[in-house]
């Protein structure tokens, strides 16, 4: 007789897979864009932005492993091959010939596109009961709106 597994809260979420996939994915092209303008920051910021690259792509990798182990515990396969993710991801990455301006800039731009998409997922998320995964969600979306507010500060656009 095979026993039948009890149902867990938040497993609704399962009919988001696709939405929660693409912030997965987002993290990941992110993480690498910050690693991309980190080694190849130059200019007359290079030690303020070279710290504060790392000091995001080492938040963004913590994000990243919360984020992906609380869909695996209400039971959402994460993507987890590169290829995916740039299938998946909605925002860009690096092409490798940005200037300090166009990295900061094109960093506040993600940070603003992610959390408010991240924003719209967790709202649905509450509706159907997946609350460990709305408070991640809320977590890294808040995280990124700091973020964005001291990029816009540093680019003087307050």
């Amino acid at each position: 007789m095979v026993k039948r597994q009890a149902e867990i809260k938040g497993t609704s979420a399962r009919a988001m897979e696709k939405e929660l996939n693409e912030q997965l994915a987002n993290l990941h092209v992110f993480y690498i864009k910050l690693h991309n303008y980190h080694w190849y920051i130059k200019g007359k910021h290079f030690f303020s932005l070279h710290e504060k690259f790392e000091e995001m792509y080492d938040k963004t990798k913590t994000h990243i492993d919360e984020y992906a182990e609380q869909m695996l515990t209400v039971r959402v396969q994460p993507l987890a091959t590169m290829k995916d993710f740039l299938a998946a991801s909605t925002i860009d990455e690096a092409t490798g010939n940005e200037g300090e301006l166009d990295m900061v800039n094109s960093i506040s731009l993600d940070l603003q596109k992610m959390s408010n998409e991240l924003y719209e997922i967790m709202e649905q998320l509450e509706d159907k009961k997946a609350l460990s995964l709305a408070d991640a969600i809320q977590e890294i979306a808040r995280d990124f709106q700091k973020d964005d507010w001291m990029l816009r500060a540093y680019l003087d656009q307050e």
